[in-house]
């Protein structure tokens, strides 16, 4: 039975690498961008290229904006000092967020304290069926603040025109025209007016 023990296998004898490790060569790419692609490349042998046309972002990014929100109390608990430019959780996914225009204050998680950002982002706060409505309070009353305090360009006021058009079909489905573009007065673009 002793001609079938393992000698490496030992106890107290760790395992050893009888050859060293060698270093490995980083990966290279099959193909460096030279010049174009097999698509390309056909596409121009046929006569229609392809053009790649880049236009300007649809979505406003904006830290100076993010900043001004943040400045704001929180709009669920009124807290002030620890706000954070919140998203809206309509019409969005892949990692995407809304347009910063849309965004409004909401406090952070603290030492002790879960914050009302998080627990928006969760859905602890509202319903699903209260949701898209208070997230449309809370950018209205978010917007007419910063109007007020003349944080709010016109950059701004034209993306959140664009932006805000699928949550005014979320929250007024029945109306043709988004109450956004048809208010006169600009800080009041989503008051209800019942």
């Amino acid at each position: 039975m002793s001609n079938l023990w393992n000698s490496t296998l030992k106890p107290g004898k760790g395992l050893q690498r009888k050859t060293p490790l060698q270093a490995k060569k980083a990966l290279r790419r099959s193909r460096e961008k030279n010049g174009k692609g097999l698509a390309q490349r056909i596409a121009e042998s046929l006569g229609k290229a392809i053009q790649h046309a880049r236009g300007e972002p649809s979505l406003l990014r904006s830290e100076q904006h993010r900043k001004n929100v943040a400045a704001l109390p929180c709009v669920v608990c009124g807290i002030e000092k620890f706000s954070q430019a919140a998203h809206p959780n309509f019409d969005k996914g892949l990692a995407l967020k809304n347009c910063d225009s849309l965004t409004f204050p909401l406090c952070c998680d603290r030492p002790g304290v879960r914050g009302c950002h998080s627990q928006h982002d969760q859905g602890g706060i509202y319903t699903k069926q209260e949701r898209a409505q208070k997230e449309w309070e809370h950018i209205d009353a978010t917007r007419a603040q910063l109007i007020r305090q003349n944080k709010w360009d016109a950059a701004t006021e034209a993306a959140y025109q664009k932006a805000i058009e699928p949550l005014a079909r979320l929250v007024h489905p029945e109306q043709k025209e988004s109450p956004a573009s048809a208010a006169t007065d600009p800080g009041m673009a989503h008051s209800n007016k019942e």
